[in-house]
């Protein structure tokens, strides 16, 4: 009976366990443009949602996504594709073959198209149900 157990609880252990880290797999990389004294100018080509307040962070691909430094997005110029952020904490000296990491936004609960999809099969399984 221990044995059954034990072969159960692996097998849980080993289905519930994460494939790989996902630490920055939600991240988009953006191109770090220019470097000032304590801001960073980023290229937001392709990516309209990136917004003021937004937090982010800076690595190094050259060290396996090293963490560089800590960032927030101060003001966004969709004329010229361009972010401002200033830098809230540095690992070591920020430059342009660094790049950003920030994580687009989720949208509302109700915007899911999931949740949508959820109610129309619930509705309908419960009208075949109730018939």
């Amino acid at each position: 009976m221990s044995m059954r157990l034990a072969f159960v609880a692996g097998f849980a252990a080993l289905a519930l366990a994460p494939s790989h880290a996902r630490a920055q797999e939600t991240a988009y990389r953006f191109e770090i443009a220019s470097v000032g004294d304590s801001t960073v100018s980023l290229s937001t080509e392709r990516h309209e949602w990136v917004r003021a307040g937004q937090k982010g962070i800076a690595v190094d691909p050259m060290r396996h996504d090293a963490l560089v430094a800590r960032f927030v997005i101060l003001k966004v110029d969709p004329a010229k594709k361009r972010a401002l952020a200033v830098v809230t904490g540095q690992t070591t000296q920020l430059t342009t073959n660094h790049v950003a990491l920030i994580d687009r936004p989720m949208k509302k609960w109700y915007a899911q198209p999931t949740l949508w999809i959820g109610t129309v099969v619930g509705v309908a399984i419960g009208a075949v149900v109730a018939h």
